[in-house]
């Protein structure tokens, strides 16, 4: 059985998603604040983070930072912070999606649904993308340049392997939303931006050896040099 800890400090709305996803089948621990999530995953090893950002104790992008160091779990942020800045701010600091209030019960399942499919995902032993001067790491979600690490998070690696599997034509956010997060609903693009924006600083010193082109038809990644697929 899949683990849901839920961080939420309204007890309303704890509930409600707490016994949502029980019906869907999950396991759920609630935390009202940072201290008592940090005290619960002492004994409780989610699957998946629902974080709140505005919290008694602290914020939960600071939080989501913490967990970073040391773990890959998904975290879905359900806040009422609904900026564009709040989202890119959200996605900058480790977050794998972003959902506002008010929601719908049936998009917040369906969120927590897919970042669950994706992140317990099997795949083939020793799968290695290498395409030019760029390894990926396809069992391990790693991407290199040589010897050195890119530390991608989940949906940047997923971004970077889709546009290397793609390459030669513009892959569109619609796509890359369908594609890497899973989703079928409607979205305004403004996640896959943040994220994409996120993965080109990372990838910005080696520009020289391949980057990701943008334009209105959507992303590219555009290889200097020639590769291949083992």
């Amino acid at each position: 059985m899949e683990k849901v800890l839920l961080i939420e400090d309204n007890e309303h709305i704890m509930n409600i998603n707490s016994q949502y996803l029980t019906k869907m089948g999950y396991l759920v621990q609630s935390a009202y604040s940072l201290k008592q999530a940090e005290s619960v995953m002492r004994g409780f090893v989610p699957d998946l983070i629902v974080l709140d950002i505005m919290l008694p104790d602290g914020d939960g992008l600071d939080f989501c930072k913490k967990i970073r160091r040391s773990h890959n779990t998904p975290i879905l942020f359900l806040t009422a912070k609904s900026s564009q800045k709040n989202i890119i701010d959200g996605l900058d600091n480790g977050g794998d999606d972003y959902l506002t209030k008010p929601y719908d019960l049936n998009v917040f399942g369906s969120r927590v649904k897919a970042l669950l499919r994706r992140a317990g995902k099997t795949l083939p032993e020793n799968q290695i993308y290498i395409i030019g001067s760029l390894i990926l790491d396809i069992v391990r979600s790693q991407a290199f340049v040589g010897e050195y690490d890119l530390k991608l998070s989940g949906k940047e690696f997923g971004i970077l392997l889709y546009l290397a599997q793609h390459r030669g034509s513009p892959v569109s956010k619609q796509e890359l939303y369908r594609t890497v997060w899973g989703y079928e609903d409607e979205n305004d693009g403004s996640i896959v931006w943040a994220a994409v924006s996120r993965l080109n600083k990372k990838i910005a010193a080696y520009e020289d050896l391949f980057y990701i082109e943008s334009d209105r038809d959507g992303y590219e990644l555009v290889i200097i040099g020639s590769g291949e697929y083992r």
